[in-house]
């Protein structure tokens, strides 16, 4: 019944079953599958390949632009890098030109400091002896004022001296008239003696100032030869500042041992406390006078023990020296030794010269002590000129030694005043030559500055000068280190314009500009998209090889299944006519080939019977009998089309009557010699005609058993029941 119900496809199936191609359909399906999934593959690869191909033309466009942009970057560094080689070349040669200009102002720099350092030299010895000149200048003003003083105190004493001759001659005249009336009395004899006495006085007071001053001219002509001290002691002490050796009271002949006691201290200035000290230090400092000792004035206090040398070392405190020049000093551990150095013996000088010009005004002061004894006797005389002597006391011979004293102090006088003018006029001489030398000494160092400033701007000219030229030498020695880096192992050509090459770079870097910004990694990416590319059409080539290969396979499939599936529905039709025309006696079975309801479908297997007698359109309108004989004869002509060595038939036979039973019977006799053929039925004529029969049956235990026969015939059929 399921069979003549089936649909012309299912009756197909079953056609293609016993074909056996269902093994070629499953290989034709997965081919199919595989064919489809290929197909799939090769169009994505397909678009895959478009989309790198547009890719790949911007991509061109973008590597042809970088290769543009490389060449002519890599033109621009090579122009870039002759520029730099012709650039170097021209200030390799600014190098060495500035070389020279350092080295002409380096060496113009030596020049002027060395002239700056001579003309310092001879400023500073202009300086000293522009002191030295100062001080002999002062000196000679002083002397000149003293004698100046001298001359003019002479003068006038002896003016007065003049004023008294006349009277005392008169008064010697009365004096004779009165002499016989009258004898002299004491006071005329005390008169001559006091006069006397003056005179011896002055007399030598006269001589101790000739002597002094002939000491003191010489002393001056020996320091005039010799440096004085040092600049800053002598300018504070021309200001009244107290030097140490004008402190000290030094014996004739002790000089040398005092100066190798004092030392440097010898020169320095005395102080009364450390405050005045540091004003001292202070002012020199700030006058720029240079360098200045100052000792304080109880350390003046201390008295220097003059020994011989054998005894200088056993002295175990305070100062000890030798008239030889030799000092020890026990509590500094120092032994020192002055010798003739031009700074002691200038100082001894010094101290000479300034004893003796108290020597000066010590004579001074004694001829003005003279001075005034003469003037006593002068007052004494006028007393007597004004009251009348009496006649005991006026003795002519004293009057007249009076009047002759009196003159003879005038001579003197006259002949003092004369020496202070012979004096007065090389005094003069020497202070106006003092004036005059200043003066030069002066313009002297007035031009000294003058060329000392130029020579110092010239100095720092050429200092600046030197300083720029090493600044811009450092720079281009820098500029030539990167220049040279950059030019690398290029070598300028010979005769190459360099403002050409700076033509064509220029040119050159407005072409490069031109270009654009450029993907320096379009020509990898390009490339790589390329190979991308052939990979995919490679790979779709593949696919489409395997799409052929399949599509052959499943178009040779195709034919296979068709072919056989023809040889084998023309062999089930052929045994579905014939088996047909055994079961049903007179009438006639055939199979034919449906028209498909899909043009993708294959045609279908329609079954046509009609039994003797009976003109049937459809299968539906058969009995249930000749139906079953209809599905047993597709059945044994799909058999007949595919041999088995066994067929197995499950109650086809039911529902048959007594007449088909036989025609089935007679069918199975029929081919039971080409198969077994093993029936399930529950029919008495099927069971009849088998040769073997199977059954199950329950025992008296009530489990069920298989019993057998065979029954003793010739056909080859097998039922079981």
């Amino acid at each position: 019944e399921e069979i003549l119900s089936s649909r012309p496809a299912e009756l197909r199936a079953l056609v293609e079953d016993a074909a056996g191609l269902g093994v070629f359909k499953r290989r034709r399906h997965r081919a199919e599958l595989k064919l489809a999934r290929v197909a799939t593959q090769v169009e994505r690869a397909r678009d895959v390949a478009g989309e790198v191909r547009s890719r790949i033309r911007p991509l061109a466009l973008q590597a042809t632009a970088a290769e543009r942009a490389e060449k002519l970057s890599a033109e621009v560094a090579a122009l870039e890098s002759r520029l730099a080689a012709l650039d170097a070349a021209l200030l390799e040669e600014r190098l060495a030109e500035l070389e020279e200009r350092r080295t002409a102002a380096g060496l113009a720099r030596r020049r002027s400091d060395e002239r700056l350092e001579a003309l310092l030299v001879e400023r500073r010895a202009a300086e000293d002896e522009l002191e030295d000149a100062a001080g002999r200048r002062e000196a000679a003003t002083a002397a000149l004022y003293r004698v100046r003083s001298g001359a003019e105190r002479l003068a006038v004493r002896s003016e007065a001296i003049g004023r008294l001759v006349d009277p005392l001659r008169r008064d010697a005249d009365e004096s004779e008239r009165a002499a016989a009336e009258e004898p002299a009395g004491p006071s005329r004899a005390q008169l001559e003696a006091a006069a006397t006495a003056a005179r011896a006085e002055r007399d030598a007071a006269a001589g101790a100032e000739r002597v002094a001053r002939d000491r003191l001219a010489a002393l001056e002509r020996v320091l005039e030869e010799r440096e004085g001290l040092p600049p800053a002691a002598r300018a504070l002490a021309e200001r009244g500042e107290r030097l140490v050796l004008s402190e000290l009271e030094v014996a004739p002949g002790d000089e040398r041992a005092l100066t190798a006691a004092l030392g440097t201290r010898a020169s320095a200035l005395v102080a009364s406390d450390p405050q005045a000290a540091l004003r001292l230090l202070d002012q020199a400092r700030q006058e720029g006078l240079g360098g200045l000792t100052v000792v304080l004035e109880r350390a003046l206090r201390q008295d220097v023990r003059i020994v011989e040398r054998d005894e200088l070392l056993d002295v175990e405190s305070g100062l000890a020296a030798t008239r030889d020049g030799y000092a020890y000093d026990p509590a500094r551990g120092e032994l020192r030794f002055a010798g003739e150095p031009a700074e002691a013996l200038v100082l001894e000088l010094e101290a000479r010269r300034r004893a003796l010009a108290e020597e000066v005004e010590a004579a001074g002061e004694r001829a003005a002590a003279a001075a005034g004894a003469a003037d006593g006797a002068e007052r004494v005389a006028q007393e007597a000129s004004a009251r009348p002597i009496p006649r005991r006391l006026g003795d002519p011979r004293l009057l007249r030694g009076l009047a002759a004293l009196a003159e003879r102090a005038d001579a003197e006088l006259a002949a003092a005043a004369g020496l202070a003018a012979r004096l007065e006029a090389p005094l003069r001489a020497r202070v106006d030559a003092g004036a005059v030398r200043a003066g030069e000494i002066g313009a002297e160092l007035r031009r000294l500055g003058a060329a000392e400033a130029e020579l110092r701007r010239e100095a720092a000219e050429a200092g600046e000068r030197a300083a720029a030229l090493e600044v811009e030498l450092v720079q281009l020695m820098r500029e030539l280190a990167s220049l040279r880096e950059r030019a690398g192992e290029i070598a300028p050509d010979e005769g190459e314009d360099r403002d050409e090459v700076a033509t064509r770079l220029e040119r050159t870097r407005r072409r490069l500009e031109g270009v654009g910004p450029v993907n320096p990694l379009a020509k990898q990416e390009v490339e790589q998209e390329r190979e991308r590319l052939a990979e995919l059409v490679s790979q779709r080539e593949d696919l489409e090889r395997s799409l052929d290969e399949l599509e052959g396979l499943r178009t040779e499939l195709t034919e296979t299944v068709e072919r056989r599936f023809e040889e084998t529905f023309t062999a089930v039709r052929d045994g579905f006519a014939d088996v047909a025309a055994t079961l049903f006696p007179g009438g006639e079975g055939h199979l034919r080939l449906s028209e498909p309801e899909d043009e993708d479908e294959a045609p279908g297997v329609e079954i046509e019977l009609r039994p003797a007698g009976k003109k049937v359109t459809r299968l539906s309108l058969l009995s249930g009998g000749e139906r079953s004989l209809g599905a047993i004869a597709f059945l044994f002509a799909l058999f007949l089309a595919r041999p088995c060595p066994f067929y197995l038939l499950d109650e086809v036979d039911a529902a048959l009557d007594d007449a088909n039973i036989g025609r089935f019977v007679e069918l199975l006799r029929r081919y039971a010699d080409r198969a077994q053929f093993v029936v399930v039925t529950h029919q008495k004529r099927t069971m009849d005609a088998a040769d073997v029969l199977y059954g199950v049956t329950m025992g008296p235990d009530g489990v069920s058993q298989v019993v057998s026969r065979r029954q003793p015939r010739d056909d080859a059929v097998a039922l079981a029941s």
